[in-house]
Order: structure tokens, then sequence, then C-alpha cells
């Protein structure tokens, strides 16, 4: 199976193809959304696809089928079913990619053992979610969690529930088609019994003057309710974000306690940030 798109028949145009992961959290989010499409692959073809060594494919499906996220086979490895029973819509990566990574390697560094952490949907705080839960430190003792993982995503809650020391918390309501996010009266009312040591936002836009924005109301409802119950809220963002307003208002800028970017910061909104005592963490 070749898992580079075939040109069209006819005379090739040269096309401008993002640079390919190389460190081993970016790799695995590649794999898994590789395998999000194809059920099934083998250490061949993920070797050539990222242009590494064999053995570093075979080391790193040892580690990923021991964090139960695929089953091994000879040769290579498949999906789980239960973790892809909700079909996530594979992301090819793109030039934003390696921003993602970093954010959400930094923002899962920032969860501490045995908290209550909650998320809204989308791919850098999914990609937040899947570090925090395979963190090594994470570990139940006592017959106590070692991690709380509040999900308004159901896609987040099929990667968290597969961790026996994390407790996984899904909100009820309808889920979008599209973000996987659950919304409705069913959704708020469940959270508003509930409180989060750390909320992680994930954005559509991040404005000045409009704040976090995403591209649902109802979403966006959801997520106001959950900043709201937690004791620290970290938006996470790309420099591309920046400037950009989507539909739905989520939070001002200032109701952030943390906002983690990768990419270039404006003076304008580092001056904003201070100004607001909201610390900024640049990666």
């Amino acid at each position: 199976m070749n898992l580079r798109s075939s040109p069209a028949d006819g005379p090739s145009t040269p096309s401008k193809r993002p640079p390919l992961p190389k460190d081993r959290s970016a790799r695995w989010d590649h794999v898994l959304n590789l395998l999000a499409s194809s059920k099934r692959l083998s250490v061949s073809e993920v070797a050539a696809e990222l242009g590494i060594s064999e053995s570093t494919v075979r080391r790193d499906f040892m580690e990923m089928e021991r964090a139960q996220l695929v089953r091994r086979t000879h040769g290579g490895i498949v999906a789980i079913d239960v973790a892809y029973s909700l079909a996530t819509v594979p992301r090819a990566t793109d030039e934003n990619s390696a921003q993602r990574e970093a954010v959400a390697d930094f923002a899962a560094s920032l969860v501490e053992p045995g908290q209550i952490i909650g998320f809204n949907g989308g791919r850098t705080t999914t990609a937040t979610s899947r570090r925090a839960v395979a963190r090594p430190d994470i570990d139940s003792r006592d017959g106590s969690p070692g991690l709380t993982v509040v999900c308004a995503a159901l896609n987040i809650a099929t990667e968290a529930v597969l961790r026996p020391s994390v407790r996984t918390v899904v909100l009820g309501g309808v889920a979008e088609p599209y973000s996987f996010e659950l919304t409705g009266p069913l959704a708020t009312a469940t959270m508003r019994d509930l409180w989060l040591d750390t909320m992680f936002v994930g954005t559509v836009g991040l404005d000045i003057d409009a704040g976090l924005t995403c591209n649902s109301d109802s979403e966006a409802g959801v997520t106001r309710i959950m900043i709201g119950h937690s004791r620290r809220v970290v938006g996470l963002a790309t420099a591309d974000k920046i400037g950009h307003r989507a539909l739905a208002g989520i939070c001002p800028v200032s109701v952030l306690t943390d906002l983690i970017i990768a990419g270039p910061v404006p003076d304008e909104l580092r001056a904003h940030l201070a100004e607001a005592s909201v610390r900024l963490h640049e990666v």
C-alpha cells in the first residue's frame, strides 16, 4: 500500500509537501491518523512514509501497543476496534502540525498526577489529551485514579477510556458530526455539577477584542461552563489563529490564566496578555 497520494495522469506539477514528523510524539499522531483510515499498517510502509529506520518503527509499535493505542501483528499494527469505533477524520500533516505538536507537548507537561482536567474538541486538545494520559507518572494509587479526564468530545473520550489508571467522564448531549463535541441541555446540565482543576481550551480564532472563538455557538456554550468550573484555564493556540474571528465567542482572553502559543506573538497581543495577568508560554 502506498501511503503517499499519487499524481493524476498527465504532466506532473511539483507540490510542496510539509515536512514529516521526526520526534516520537509527532510520529505517533501521524501514524494514528493513517491508521484511522487504513486500519492496518506495516513496518515497511511507515518507515518509507516517515523516512526513518524499520527498527525505530518497530520500537514505536511496541510502545504504542504498551500504551494500548494499537495491536501489533506480524510485520505491523492494526487499529484497536474500540479506539477507532468513532471514525476520527484523518488530518493530513500541514504547515502548522509542528506548532500544534509543540503546544500539545508543553500543555501535557502542566498536568499533575491526580488532577481533574477538561478538554473541548479540536486537534490540539486531542493531541494534548493523548500525551497527558500517556505520561508514565500517571498511575492509580490507593484506589484513586491517576488522572480524571472530563471530555466534551467523544473522540478524546474513546482514547482516554483505554487507560486503566484514568477515570474518563463524558458529558451527555448531542454529538456534533464534525467535531464530535457534545452539546445541548444535557451537556450543560452535567457540567454544572462537575469541577475541574485545569481546563484546556482549543480555539479556532484568537483575537484581542473577540477573544477565543469557535464555529458553533452550541459548542461555545458548553466550553464556557467548563471554563467557569475550573481553577486554571489554559488556552491552546498556534500563530495562524491570531487575529482570526470565528462565529461564536468562547471567552475573552482575560479569562485565561495561561496561554500557550507556538509561533510569533504580536506585540499588541503580548501587551494585552500582560495587562490581563495571563501567563504567556511561547513554545
